[in-house]
């Protein structure tokens, strides 16, 4: 592998001093990390259970919702004209993991708004807990996989996805903990017990939509890349990598062949296909029998290949990295002219940054021998290029699994090209406070400030020009554009400010979740704000 950002921990401990003082560098510098993701988990946490209930109903919950009612309920007795269907359940289309994750909130939390989405919620909060230990498998240093962290807290889809009881939050979650367990299967040692639970989680996914088959290919993905993602696992706590994966590779005979190609179809195939089926057990539990299930799956195959009915909000898969088109669960007008929203959308600044980041990784590998990039580039291509293929109706919201590896995909990149040179510990120290009061300026003038930008660029370079002719306007506008995109392009190309453009777009990143958190959480916002928030016409 190419050389990977220098761990900003390592100067610290080197700073301490002492035959004792590395050992307790590295516990401090572990505690900070703690309580740096658990204060990010926590404020994340509040971003997703703050007015929870509200609204009463939205988009899909009128399918998921109810139909985990029934589960509940036991109401999934076959039907008279259609013994295959699922009694009272309308969205056989999907299978019933899903709908029986939702299923333990109603039973726990009521039949109401909360207790439906209670458990989207608690999928969220842990899709983005796997975030920190993903990036540090993937390569990136502490520093950098918090970065990665924080990224993928600010974005939108994420806190969306989590308040609302439909299906796609929780195929995040499956794709995320199946891949990390595909890494740490690589990474340490090779332990049966992380490939099993790799597939056990890989069967979730599948369980829940036939589309969580992604999560296995991608960490089959990782298998197959073997020994250049192990070379990515982190430090351990002596500052060295597993001797045991770095060593010489054991020899490969016939039966070891045929021991690992086994166990592979066993982890991969054999585990999730049993997870798949007991999520049917409820089905089989209410009369139906083999060719109920078989004529359910028949029926289930094509409705999700022919599926082309017309939708307001719906998108072709290349159109959703850009944010082209989000999709509005709920939109409510008040007497006061206040807006009250759901929308599912990514941060525009992420994914654009992701965007380019997925240009830049191949090509930092040829430029730079730069390899930190590429493994999570792999992974967001194939979570998501396969998506390419789909003839049927798409919504952006499918995004929800690929997001957070877009988020580390973007910090990976930023690390690649702010590769420190080497210095000293009080200097790497120095630097790093530096950069991160950087990226805070920058988040909180983007997050406090926003609006009043939004509005001045708007006049200057809309309003005013549109009081000439449109064209003019249309002019003025890409003018700007254009040569603010130029700047941006000539301050990363040049040394001396690559840097500081970097964290100032991290921050900036960050920064912008805040303006829209309104329109996502259903908070009440004025026209005049919301209507500066439709930044193009293909958003509403």
């Amino acid at each position: 592998m190419g050389p990977s950002p220098v761990d900003d921990a390592d100067g610290l401990v080197a700073a301490a001093g002492g035959p004792g003082a590395p050992a307790l560098a590295r516990r401090g510098s572990r505690r900070l990390v703690v309580a740096a993701i658990l204060l990010i988990l926590i404020v994340s946490a509040g971003l997703r259970l703050y007015r929870l209930g509200s609204p009463d109903e939205m988009f899909d919950e009128i399918y998921y919702a109810k139909d985990a009612k029934a589960i509940l309920d036991g109401r999934m007795d076959p039907k008279r004209d259609y013994p295959w269907e699922p009694g009272d359940v309308g969205s056989w289309a999907h299978p019933d993991a899903g709908k029986e994750a939702i299923a333990v909130g109603i039973f726990l939390f009521g039949d109401r708004p909360f207790g439906r989405r209670a458990p989207s919620a608690a999928a969220g909060l842990l899709l983005l807990a796997c975030v920190y230990p993903l990036a540090r498998r993937l390569g990136l240093s502490q520093s950098w996989a918090m970065v990665a962290l924080v990224l993928a807290a600010s974005d939108l889809l994420g806190i969306a996805q989590s308040r609302i009881a439909t299906l796609d939050v929780f195929i995040a979650l499956w794709t995320a903990v199946c891949i990390l367990c595909a890494l740490r299967y690589v990474q340490d040692g090779r332990r049966t017990s992380w490939l099993l639970l790799c597939g056990l989680a890989g069967g979730l996914a599948l369980a829940t939509k036939w589309s969580g088959l992604l999560a296995l290919a991608a960490a089959a993905g990782v298998l197959v890349l073997g020994p250049r993602v192990a070379a990515l696992r982190p430090r351990t706590d002596e500052g060295r990598r597993d001797a045991t994966v770095d060593g010489e590779p054991p020899k490969v005979g016939v039966g070891r062949v045929v021991r690992i190609t086994a166990l592979l179809v066993l982890a991969l195939v054999v585990l999730p296909a049993g997870v798949y089926l007991a999520s049917y057990i409820p089905y089989f539990a209410d009369g139906h029998g083999l060719s109920h299930f078989r004529e359910l799956h028949s029926q289930m195959l094509h409705f999700n290949l022919t599926l082309s009915a017309p939708h307001a909000y719906a998108s072709s898969a290349p159109t959703w990295i850009i944010d082209y088109r989000p999709v509005w669960y709920s939109s409510f007008v008040d007497k006061q002219r206040e807006f009250f929203t759901v929308v599912a959308m990514g941060n525009p600044f992420l994914w654009w940054a992701g965007v380019l980041a997925l240009v830049a990784a191949p090509i930092l590998c040829i430029w730079r021998r730069a390899t930190l990039p590429l493994v999570p580039a792999l992974l967001v291509a194939v979570l998501y290029l396969p998506w390419f293929a789909a003839s049927r109706t798409s919504f952006l919201y499918y995004m929800t699994p690929v997001a957070p590896f877009l988020a580390i995909l973007v910090a990976a990149t930023a690390a690649t090209l702010m590769a420190p040179q080497a210095a000293s510990p009080a200097t790497s120290r120095r630097t790093g406070m530096r950069r991160l009061g950087l990226a805070t300026a920058a988040a909180v003038v983007t997050a406090l400030a926003w609006d009043a930008v939004g509005r001045t660029a708007a006049f200057a370079f809309w309003e005013l020009p549109g009081r000439v002719s449109d064209a003019v306007a249309w002019s003025t506008a890409s003018v700007a554009v254009a040569a603010g995109a130029f700047l941006v392009a000539a301050a990363l190309a040049a040394p001396r400010t690559r840097t500081a453009t970097i964290v100032i777009a991290l921050g900036c990143i960050v920064g912008i979740c805040v303006p829209f958190l309104p329109i996502v959480m259903n908070l009440g916002i004025p026209a005049d704000r919301y209507y500066r928030l439709i930044w193009f016409r293909s958003w509403i």
